[in-house]
């Protein structure tokens, strides 16, 4: 990968149920989400997981937002992520084999980091 470029990028795919009361503040991160939002590398998204900007918005008791992470070098690469109270789930619909099943659920954390780097690596070498 070439030096300076972003690693993921992070983008809201869908709603999955009605949305929650937002505030102003949630709305405009909810705005800016909507939008490809990019990641140096994993410890500056695992910061953002752990904002508390991220969890008042979308760490609620049922999940209501999906987002799609992907490989910003190249976009058709991605997993679904889906925050919810309890945990974070991605879910790797290519069955790249990086994640056992298919599904992942976790804290940002290092087992977190260790699937992530296991998919981009998966990615990366064009394996599918």
């Amino acid at each position: 990968m070439s030096e300076g470029l972003p690693l993921v990028t992070l983008v809201i795919a869908g709603e999955l149920d009605d949305q929650p009361g937002l505030t102003e503040v949630q709305e405009g991160l909810k705005r800016t989400l909507s939008m490809l939002c990019s990641f140096l590398s994993l410890e500056d998204f695992f910061q953002f997981l752990l904002s508390q900007s991220f969890v008042d918005f979308c760490r609620t008791p049922e999940p209501w937002v999906q987002f799609e992470l992907g490989l910003y070098v190249d976009h058709t690469k991605t997993l679904q992520l889906i925050p919810e109270q309890r945990h974070l789930m991605l879910v790797d619909e290519a069955m790249t084999g990086a994640l056992d099943g298919g599904v992942w659920a976790g804290e940002p954390d290092e087992a977190m980091k260790a699937v992530l780097g296991r998919w981009i690596t998966e990615v990366s070498s064009g394996h599918q």
